[in-house]
């Protein structure tokens, strides 16, 4: 069964697909009609086997059919002369070929299946292989056509896609800009109080220098005052 799936794998419906795929239709179709070619050999080849074999479970029916017949006759005509014991085994032999009968019955049938199933297979691929030269030039054309399309559309969404990038580019280099400005915000606003820290720290500073040269003065001006005083 697996085997004449795969002798018709390709349809009609496949064959634009198939040729869609490629540069030059041209060139791709002569390689599709070889391999329908190919596939309509094996068919072929596949429903001669099939005829073979049908045949010769015909062949094997018919002869076990005779032999049935034969070991019938025997086992009457043995009885006839009284000779029961041979007639057992005539009759016994007919049974086993029976059975051999039933067998080769039921190999005939697949058989018949097998070849049923064969011929259609090869109608089918021989079918579409003369619809394929016949609308030879009719499957290019759509071939060239879808392939325009497809690159006009291709060409399309590149566009497309290219717009949105720029797009996002731009969103993004606002975002920075924006993300940029709120730091040099931040960051004045850090200057300006660090600015105001510094004049405090530096004012302080110098009032701190004032008391101590006021304190040393006191100092030079007591000692002094003491010096004029162990002077006089």
């Amino acid at each position: 069964m697996g085997l004449f799936t795969r002798l018709h794998r390709v349809t009609v419906g496949k064959i634009e697909a198939f040729l869609s795929r490629f540069e030059d239709p041209e060139l791709v179709f002569p390689v599709l009609v070889k391999e329908m070619e190919e596939q309509l050999e094996a068919a072929t080849e596949a429903e001669a086997k099939a005829t073979a074999t049908v045949k010769h479970s015909e062949r094997e029916v018919q002869k076990h059919k005779a032999t049935i017949d034969k070991y019938g006759d025997g086992a009457y005509m043995a009885l006839q002369k009284g000779d029961e014991e041979t007639a057992r085994q005539a009759l016994d032999a007919q049974i086993q070929a029976e059975r051999a009968s039933d067998f080769s019955q039921k190999n005939l049938e697949i058989a018949q299946g097998s070849l049923e199933r064969a011929t259609l297979s090869r109608k089918r691929i021989q079918e579409q292989l003369a619809e394929l030269r016949t609308k030879k030039e009719e499957i290019l054309t759509r071939a060239r056509v879808a392939k325009v399309q497809k690159k006009i559309q291709s060409t399309v969404s590149g566009t497309v896609g290219s717009g949105d990038s720029i797009l996002d580019a731009v969103a993004r280099l606002e975002a920075k800009i924006e993300e940029a400005e709120a730091e040099l915000e931040i960051q004045a606003s850090f200057t300006g109080e660090g600015t105001a820290s510094a004049s405090l720290e530096k004012r302080l500073q110098e009032l701190s220098n004032e008391a101590e040269i006021d304190r040393r003065l006191a100092e030079l001006r007591q000692k002094a005052g003491e010096t004029e005083g162990g002077g006089q």
